[in-house]
């Protein structure tokens, strides 16, 4: 799986995980819907790219091609 999202999703995390330890006013709701929005679509991009990973070793293991196992 693309380490490009695995860092991405734990970026968010960080920053979700700093906004929650603090006082809950109307900015840091706002910045934590935002967060969420990008951390669904980072997780979406994620799933995806690891369901292309395996589709992609699995049709190697069909075609028998030794490289791509």
């Amino acid at each position: 799986m693309p380490s490009s999202t695995d860092a991405r999703i734990e970026e968010l995390c960080a920053r979700i995980r700093l906004l929650c330890s603090g006082d809950l006013t109307s900015e840091v709701e706002a910045e934590l819907r935002m967060l969420a929005r990008h951390l669904r679509l980072a997780i979406k991009d994620h799933v995806r790219a690891a369901r292309s990973s395996l589709g992609a070793k699995k049709s190697a293991m069909i075609t028998g091609d030794p490289d791509n196992r």
